[in-house]
């Protein structure tokens, strides 16, 4: 893969190509053009190239607003979002007119100096649409003059290095490193989601012609789940049913049944110092085999059951029955239901050791 980096120097233009092999970059070529006047396409026509997947642009310094700031920290991001508004009325129009980027140029526990670096944004979508009309959209637009000089303002008043074995290997250093990128927000490189966009379409395709190929064997599949799945859900009812079978509608297996568990939580601690299984094996005792016992709350004084007898008479039975082993055994609730079975409720208290 080739990358293409343009140093435009205001009076010339210089193309240096690298070759990346691996982690490495070689210096495959390098050209260099005069200009003259201002940059235009026609300027730009020699430079096309064939071969170069990414292009990195270095831009003059008199394209640029500089300007020194402080500030007590030194975390880049903390800086990043207070820069613009630290350039409020020192710059010529408002930041937001700008591209504005930044070198830390010292940094310490107190706090960080930092070279803000502006382009304005008209001017340089200008460059961008010029160059992208020409094939060559920059993916990184730099300043190798602002890297030589470490972005202090002493360095940039002194005479700009136009060695070119040095501005080149300053231009691998930015391809590998940028110290400062001005397309930002809304003028931000796009070429690599495009291609990723085109990656993605292939990647796209293939797993359709892939789900095409499973369609029919994942169809059986979900048959069988859903085969499964209803077999499980009428096995988890049937032994819900088994466990609560007051409740007769299921809506919602984990609720009802967390429900249910919690309600028995609270009568177990209802129960607690009453010995709940010798009293129902007591009541199962006396209890006739007409009977059907489907309740019993303690309340820590009274004993309370009920249940469906076939007649008054097997109720009464069961009353006398129970007085045997318990005291103060009262029948206080009992009615005919639908089917002529009787409803019933007794009332009684343990006997007295």
């Amino acid at each position: 893969m080739n990358s293409g980096f343009i140093d435009w120097t205001g009076e010339n233009l210089y193309l240096y190509t690298f070759k990346k092999e691996g982690s490495r970059y070689t210096l495959t070529d390098s050209h260099s053009f005069k200009i003259e006047g201002e940059l235009k396409p026609e300027s730009l026509h020699s430079l096309v190239t064939t071969g170069i997947e990414n292009i990195y642009l270095s831009v003059p310094l008199n394209l640029l607003t500089l300007r020194e700031q402080s500030f007590p920290f030194s975390g880049k991001e903390k800086i990043r979002d207070t820069l613009s508004y630290e350039l409020e009325g020192i710059l010529l129009g408002s930041p937001a007119d700008y591209s504005i980027d930044y070198i830390i140029t010292e940094s310490n526990d107190t706090g960080s100096k930092v070279m803000a670096v502006c382009l304005e944004r008209n001017r340089l979508k200008e460059i961008i649409d010029m160059l992208s009309s020409e094939g060559l959209e920059p993916k990184i637009i730099t300043s190798l003059d602002l890297r030589l000089a470490e972005g202090k303002s002493e360095n940039l008043f002194k005479e700009t290095i136009s060695d070119r074995e040095i501005r080149t290997e300053a231009a691998l250093e930015e391809i590998l490193h940028p110290s400062i990128n001005l397309r930002q927000d809304g003028l931000a490189y796009k070429g690599d989601l495009i291609k990723f966009s085109k990656g993605l379409r292939l990647t796209a395709a293939l797993t359709i012609i892939l789900l095409i190929t499973l369609g029919a064997t994942l169809t059986m599949r979900i048959a069988t789940l859903n085969k499964e799945h209803k077999f499980l859900t009428n096995k988890i009812q049937g032994i819900y049913h088994k466990v609560f079978p007051e409740d007769r509608k299921i809506i919602d297996f984990e609720r009802q049944f967390k429900g249910n568990v919690n309600m028995l939580m609270k009568k177990k601690a209802a129960l607690g110092g009453i010995p709940v299984l010798d009293i129902l094996r007591d009541i199962a005792l006396h209890k006739d085999n007409g009977i059907t016992l489907h309740e019993f709350n303690a309340d820590g004084k009274n004993l309370i059951i009920k249940g469906i007898a076939k007649s008054f008479k097997d109720v009464e039975s069961l009353k006398n029955s129970l007085s045997s082993v318990f005291q103060e055994v009262k029948v206080v609730d009992s009615g005919a239901t639908a089917d002529k079975k009787i409803n019933f409720t007794v009332v009684m208290r343990e006997k007295s050791v």
